[in-house]
């Protein structure tokens, strides 16, 4: 589906490989082609590591396994996560150039991992924050409602193009997660229940097709306010 300036994507199922390899079609195409796209799945019950994640050191593997839960590796940084049917995984993909002008980089070839960053979890806040609670951009690169984790956000910055990707949780897999994921090793000092939640229990009740409606109407904003100059 085409919208003013992007393309609007449903991933191809809820096959964790399948809505990953898509996600890096669209970036290759957005990296050709120069221009914008987002993309939205679901997957089923899965782990997803962060490019350079060691399983051994943030997954029971041997849970996963005996419990069928399939591990993958995503193209882009950031810690491993748990994915079920209750969350939400949004895409942004849009031309570097495009880009560095959204974040007042100067240069169509300037890059700041933090600049991008912040701009998308910008964009999050700025759709959802009408609705309900306390938003506000966390740690490197997680959005927090009510001072809580619902989503964690991650990139894939190649030469001419720059996939942002993150997750937000409708209602958190609590169990799941403590059965498959250990403690992060860059959070050794939290138990899981300390720091992550879901919209739902936060009293954010919109659904997947609310959530998705006001993400992609802010992301066509930035798109028209990047093509006003």
């Amino acid at each position: 589906m085409t919208e003013a300036g992007f393309e609007l994507h449903d991933g191809p199922g809820r096959e964790i490989t399948a809505n990953l390899d898509y996600e890096k079609q669209l970036l290759d195409q957005c990296a050709m082609e120069q221009k914008a796209a987002c993309l939205f799945y679901v997957n089923e019950p899965c782990i997803v590591l962060g490019r350079s994640n060691l399983p051994g050191e943030w997954v029971n593997t041997a849970q996963a396994e005996a419990d069928g839960i399939p591990v993958v590796r995503r193209i882009s940084g950031g810690g491993t996560v748990y994915h079920d049917t209750d969350n939400l995984n949004y895409s942004f993909i849009l031309p570097r150039a495009q880009l560095n002008a959204l974040c007042g980089l100067a240069g169509e070839g300037a890059l700041s991992t933090a600049a991008y960053i912040d701009f998308f979890r910008g964009l999050v806040i700025r759709a959802l924050a009408p609705h309900g609670g306390s938003w506000t951009a966390t740690g490197t690169s997680d959005i927090s409602l009510n001072g809580r984790k619902v989503s964690g956000n991650a990139q894939r910055i190649a030469r001419l193009a720059v996939l942002h990707h993150g997750t937000l949780m409708l209602r958190c897999p609590l169990a799941a997660i403590e059965r498959y994921l250990p403690l992060p090793p860059d959070r050794p000092q939290l138990l899981h229940a300390d720091f992550v939640t879901g919209l739902s229990e936060q009293g954010f009740e919109a659904d997947m097709e609310q959530i998705r409606s006001w993400l992609t109407a802010e992301f066509a904003r930035c798109i028209q306010a990047a093509a006003q100059g």
